[in-house]
């Protein structure tokens, strides 16, 4: 005869095996409810990539950006066919739009971004048609990247600009 006391009290092996199956449920239903905003394309969320971009969309041209201070960071979404979404670091010198990218070469959304500038770009919560430039020109490069150092309260001085850094102007379209 099977001792029916031992089998529902909590320390039977079938309630500690019921115990285990449900945790292990909630971890997988929560995991499964983590990853559907990165199955279904949303995001990004700091250094994890998303996908098409959520905002309302100023159609207008910008010629100021000075506006992105108040920000520090923006959103990128590259390829618009099937959207690729990053958060970069972005600042404005004298009203002109920048994105710097570290060790940039081989990324995927730079690769998507060499391919077609044509992107979208999303300052705090609005998202801006834009046009990326890839800038070659060393004083440009120079003067971006002190002023992104000094805008970051790092300490003087500025180191010189690594040769794996891209820097890109942005231009509305």
């Amino acid at each position: 005869m099977v001792n029916e006391e031992r089998l529902v009290g909590q320390g039977s092996d079938r309630w500690q095996y019921f115990l285990f199956a449900d945790a292990l449920m909630i971890k997988k239903l929560g995991f499964v409810l983590l990853m559907v905003p990165f199955l279904t394309g949303l995001g990004p969320w700091e250094r994890t990539p998303g996908g098409k971009l959520l905002g309302e969309v100023h159609t207008e041209q910008v010629n100021d950006w000075s506006f992105v201070s108040d920000a520090k960071r923006c959103a990128v979404e590259t390829r618009p066919q099937f959207p690729h979404s990053v958060t970069v670091n972005c600042w404005s010198l004298d009203g002109q739009l920048y994105i710097g990218c570290m060790n940039c070469q081989g990324k995927t959304w730079s690769r998507y971004l060499l391919a077609e500038p044509n992107v979208r770009v999303r300052v705090l919560d609005t998202i801006y048609p834009v046009v990326f430039s890839r800038v070659k020109d060393q004083e440009e490069m120079l003067e971006a990247w002190r002023a992104r150092w000094m805008a970051m309260q790092r300490p003087e001085p500025v180191p010189e600009v690594p040769d794996h850094y891209y820097l890109f102007s942005v231009h509305s379209r």
